[in-house]
C-alpha cells in the first residue's frame, strides 16, 4: 500500500512541475542567490527545497488526520480510482472554471506573496529555508488536487509520505529552473503548461485504469491498491 502511495505522490509532483515551472519558475529565479556560487549556491537552493517539502509534509499529516476522521468505509480500497477522477476534476477546473473566472482559490495570496517580497531583500543563512516554508503555502491547484489525495488516504503517515514524494516530485524540474533558469523563457514555460491538461488526463485514466484491477498487465493488474487492502484484512 505504501509503495503505491510513494508512487501516486511522486508521480503527482512530476506531472503537477510542468505546471510548477510556470507559477513557482519566476518565484524560484528570483531567490536572492546572485552573489552565491558552487556549494553556498547549492545550499541555498537545497534549503528552499527542504523547508517547501517539509510544508507539504506538515500538511499531508494534517489532512490525512482529517481524513481519517471522515465516516466513509472503503475510501482507500478505492484510493487509486478516487485520485484519478479527482485528476479529471482538476482539469476541468484548469481548462474551464479558470479560464471563466468562475471559481478563484487564491484569495490568500497576496498576504504571503507580500512577506516573500521583504524576504527576498534580506540576507540571512536561514532565508532560503524559510522562503521555502512559506512557498509550501501558495495557493496553487496541483498542491488542493494533492492534499485532496493525502485526505483520501485517511491516515495520517500514509498523507504525509504522499505530500513528501509530492514535494520531491516537484523539485527536478525546479532545480533546472534554479540553475537553468534563462535557458527557459516565459515563452517555453507556456509550452510546458498547455501540456498539463493532457498529462493530467493521461495520468488520471491510468490510475483509475489501474484502481479497477482488470488483470491488464502493467497497466490494471490485479495486485491494485484495493487487492492489497483486503489481503491485509483477510489475513
Amino acid at each position: 500500500m505504501m509503495i503505491a502511495i510513494i508512487q501516486i505522490g511522486f508521480f503527482l509532483g512530476l506531472v503537477g512541475s510542468v505546471h510548477c515551472v510556470g507559477m513557482c519558475g519566476p518565484l524560484v529565479m528570483g531567490l536572492p542567490i546572485g552573489d552565491k556560487k558552487g556549494i553556498q549556491k547549492g545550499i541555498a537552493i537545497s534549503m528552499y527545497h527542504v523547508g517547501k517539502i517539509a510544508t507539504y509534509s506538515l500538511l499531508g499529516v494534517v489532512f490525512g488526520l482529517l481524513g481519517s476522521q471522515i465516516p466513509i468505509n472503503k475510501i482507500q480500497q478505492n484510493l487509486s480510482v478516487i485520485i484519478g477522477v479527482m485528476i479529471l476534476i482538476y482539469v476541468f477546473y484548469l481548462v474551464v472554471l479558470i479560464p471563466k473566472k468562475i471559481l478563484n482559490l487564491n484569495f490568500f495570496y497576496q498576504p504571503i506573496a507580500s512577506l516573500l517580497s521583504r524576504l527576498f531583500k534580506q540576507n540571512n543563512v536561514f532565508l532560503y529555508l524559510v522562503i521555502g516554508l512559506l512557498n509550501g503555502l501558495l495557493p496553487c491547484g496541483m498542491v488542493y488536487l494533492a492534499l485532496t489525495s493525502a485526505l483520501a488516504t485517511q491516515h495520517v503517515l500514509q498523507g504525509g509520505v504522499l505530500m513528501f514524494f509530492f514535494g520531491l516530485g516537484t523539485t527536478p524540474a525546479l532545480l533546472l529552473v534554479s540553475f537553468g533558469g534563462q535557458m527557459l523563457s516565459p515563452v517555453f514555460r507556456k509550452k510546458m503548461q498547455n501540456y498539463l491538461p493532457a498529462l493530467l488526463i493521461t495520468m488520471g485514466l491510468v490510475l483509475i485504469l489501474r484502481g479497477m484491477n482488470l488483470g491488464i498487465p502493467y497497466l490494471s493488474p490485479h495486485i491494485g491498491i484495493g487487492d492489497q487492502i483486503v489481503s491485509c484484512h483477510n489475513a
